[in-house]
């Protein structure tokens, strides 16, 4: 047996995940233990089945700094042979957030390991101590204080205004025209290439292109947009994932808080970069102002089992809950000039309007990002998220 970890440790957004390769599995199903440091009180026990994948997840933000060890084992099925599996990892919980998110977490007696999904149930939302600043009464004498003691300038106070207001900023010009038209480049590559099965004129994304060409790596940490990411989380921003669109994405009305979720909540926003001037009847985005304010929802609140493959019950169960409070706000549908980037709140409802016209692109790519120190996994699916890793994000311009 082997312990595979689904991201390194300095990748991490707050859990790792290790699935176990290799192992025997019975039919009636096996016992497999984990354990934190070869400690009984740091143990967790969990029945896999055939076809099961058989993982743990532990919350680095409960473990101290420095070196541990997780080991897997099935003692109760020895006949099989599967011995037993360890790995190592390391701890480095250095920034304010995570020390905060620690604390939270241990008084709410969240478990240090644990097998099965990732679920909002860990986490104590509620706490006073888990608001992020934008949600806090005192909001605008934050934004107030950072200007008079000159940590941000008038353009910065007034993009985080309207995003205080609106649930978004927009800011227009941020993305020079030399990085775009390399970044269009790489897209027509992978558009000739197939990359990701990428069938051109449908609506269907370009996952993680970040992995692959270097002119999107660098959009992807690019400091001018995440110097405003920055200062939403006041605090350092880690992007997970890009989403690049060639034509537009005709989605249903949602928030991201269901599918890139953070704990505390607030730690987690998307960034949306136009890659072209953006046309009238192309399936432009849409973003519902002031609609950031309505209560986030959670897989469990809705009563939908996670996510493996098929979504129609999240269709029928959680998309009406997005329908119904979409239908309380006016919609602003955003038609930015290329280089334009618009950041919004993890709750903020937005869509892809219908493609009116099927033969107008709508070139734009969507920077998911985690603060530094959060939480983040994907409640639809009970999947952990990861994000850069810290040591690369230091080397970025």
């Amino acid at each position: 047996m082997k312990l595979i970890a689904t991201s390194q440790a300095r990748g991490r957004a707050g859990i790792l995940t290790y699935r176990l390769e290799g192992a025997k599995v019975a039919d009636e199903g096996t016992v497999f233990v984990a354990k934190l440091d070869g400690r009984d009180d740091q143990a967790v026990s969990a029945t896999f089945r055939p076809g099961d994948n058989i993982g743990f997840n532990v919350h680095t933000h409960l473990l101290n700094d420095g070196p541990h060890d997780l080991s897997v084992s099935a003692p109760r099925q020895g006949l099989f042979g599967n011995g037993s599996a360890s790995t190592e990892f390391t701890v480095a919980n250095d920034s304010a957030l995570s020390r905060q998110v620690a604390k939270l977490l241990a008084n709410s007696n969240a478990p240090a390991l644990f097998a099965g999904a990732c679920d909002s149930s860990f986490y104590p939302y509620d706490a006073d101590d888990a608001k992020v600043w934008f949600d806090r009464p005192d909001a605008d004498a934050h934004i107030a204080r950072l200007l008079a003691e000159g940590e941000i300038d008038a353009t910065e106070a007034t993009a985080l205004r309207d995003f205080l207001k609106n649930g978004f900023m927009v800011l227009e010009g941020l993305i020079d025209d030399s990085l775009v038209a390399d970044v269009n480049r790489e897209i027509d590559h992978a558009i000739e290439t197939g990359y990701g099965d990428y069938q051109y004129g449908t609506s269907q994304r370009i996952e993680h292109m970040h992995m692959t060409y270097p002119g999107m790596r660098k959009l992807w940490l690019d400091r001018r947009h995440l110097r405003f990411a920055d200062l939403i989380f006041n605090g350092r921003a880690r992007p997970c994932q890009t989403l690049t669109y060639v034509f537009g994405s005709q989605q249903d009305a949602h928030q991201d808080t269901i599918h890139l979720t953070p704990f505390p909540a607030g730690y987690m926003c998307g960034i949306w970069i136009a890659l072209q001037d953006v046309q009238e009847d192309s399936g432009e985005l849409v973003v519902y102002p002031g609609s950031h304010r309505e209560p986030r929802v959670y897989l469990r609140d809705s009563g939908c089992t996670k996510v493996e493959s098929d979504w129609s019950e999240f269709g029928a169960k959680v998309v009406p809950i997005w329908q119904d409070m979409a239908s309380r706000y006016e919609p602003f549908v955003y038609r930015p000039k290329k280089g334009t980037v618009l950041i919004w709140h993890e709750n903020l409802l937005h869509a892809g309007s219908v493609r009116r016209d099927m033969s107008r692109p709508r070139r734009s790519v969507v920077i998911h990002t985690f603060a530094d120190g959060a939480v983040g996994y994907y409640d639809s699916t009970g999947m952990a998220a990861s994000a850069v890793e810290v040591e690369e994000l230091s080397l970025s311009t």
